[in-house]
């Protein structure tokens, strides 16, 4: 065996034992996070129990004011109202047993390597905590992953349902207009003939515009399978042929994709808006999945894509329930950690890390679900 010297503590390992441990590192990018930029912790008082509140206050009605004759008593066109809204956010709790035996044996990512030559780790204490450090990091990334896929599924689907480890179901809807999510039939679909892309982006930008408490779209989101018929499509390859002296319709011919450490978030071009001086609808692939029993499932339907308006027009809260723990004094934070000891003989120690999360798009009319392209 090669002798590198006290300069180099790291040891070769068996290529069994190497391979063992390389690890998938593709960045994971929280891409509906965007929609969200307000987070607010919620302290209910005992009366209101733990639910979170929201106002919205319609648009004024336009009313003209009325004829009248000289002298004549006019109307009133005063006429305001309020609705109110109340969730209550579900619970996320993550529990890990710290494993001595772990500690005590070769644990893959934590064993002496060049990454932490200045470690004694022939010392089991220090092990443990690198242990703990390591289930520490794994038990955040699920809650963050958690709270991304409530964040997509408010803004894809207006509603959330969530299921419990018991098996309830509760569905926490949110009210986004009937036809704000759209499923084209077959003759109708993006690659059908007769069918115009560019009419549909103008239909669903009329819809979101005239909708009560709606927006204008500025970014459009698909999966890898509408991308596909997307940039193949034979409107959009003419206009982005046709001379523009500037904006019109921009997008990508080549393979694209989300970089070189495998991202699957990526913009695939780009459409001028005409009469806005120029606003740009940026166009996104998501491919991005998370794991539910064991299966990869994704977060937008390889078959659908999300219209979405400025964060600002969402009003997308990220809210943070209280804590139901004497520990947290109740309070509400965006993740309560714990740490403690069995009783016993053999005392184990348990970390643990809970959440009360409720994504909220205070205006979800702000957002349009089409599904263009048959599902598979």
């Amino acid at each position: 065996m090669t002798n590198y010297g006290t300069q180099n503590p790291y040891e070769p390992w068996q290529r069994s034992r190497l391979l063992g441990v390389m690890r998938d590192v593709r960045r994971e990018d929280w891409y509906f996070g965007q929609f969200f930029p307000d987070t607010n912790t919620f302290i209910a008082t005992a009366k209101d129990g733990e639910y979170i509140d929201f106002e919205k206050l319609p648009i004024h009605s336009r009313k003209l004011a009325p004829y009248v004759l000289p002298k004549g008593r006019g109307l009133s066109v005063y006429d305001d109202s309020v609705r109110t809204y109340r969730f209550k956010p579900a619970n996320i709790v993550v529990e890990e047993s710290v494993d001595d035996d772990k500690a005590l044996s070769m644990l893959a990512g934590i064993d002496t390597s060049m990454l932490h030559p200045e470690l004694n780790l022939d010392d089991p204490m220090i092990r443990r905590e690198l242990l703990k450090a390591a289930m520490t990091v794994e038990a955040m990334k699920s809650i963050y992953r958690r709270w991304e896929h409530q964040r997509a599924r408010a803004i894809i689907d207006g509603k959330v349902t969530i299921t419990y480890l018991s098996g309830e179901q509760f569905l926490i809807d949110y009210q986004r207009a009937a036809g704000h999510t759209e499923v084209l039939t077959s003759g109708n679909r993006f690659g059908d003939s007769g069918v115009s892309i560019m009419d549909t982006f103008q239909r669903i930008a009329d819809t979101m515009n005239n909708a009560e408490f709606g927006g204008m779209f500025v970014k459009v989101t698909m999966g890898g399978g509408v991308w596909s018929v997307i940039r193949k499509d034979p409107e959009l390859k003419a206009a982005m042929d046709a001379y523009r002296p500037y904006g019109g319709i921009q997008i990508e011919r080549g393979i694209v994709t989300g970089g070189p450490d495998g991202g699957k978030v990526f913009r695939v071009g780009t459409i001028t808006v005409g009469g806005t001086g120029g606003q740009e609808i940026e166009l996104w692939v998501n491919n991005e999945t998370y794991t539910e029993n064991g299966v990869q499932v994704r977060y937008l339907g390889t078959n659908d894509m999300v219209f979405t308006s400025t964060p600002a027009a969402i009003m997308g809260v990220s809210a943070f329930g209280r804590i139901k723990d004497i520990d947290a004094k109740f309070q509400g934070f965006p993740i309560f950690p714990k740490n403690w000891w069995t009783t016993g003989r053999v005392k184990e120690e348990q970390l643990s890390f809970e959440s009360a999360p409720l994504m909220v798009p205070i205006n979800p009319n702000a957002t349009y679900k089409l599904t263009p392209t048959a599902v598979a």
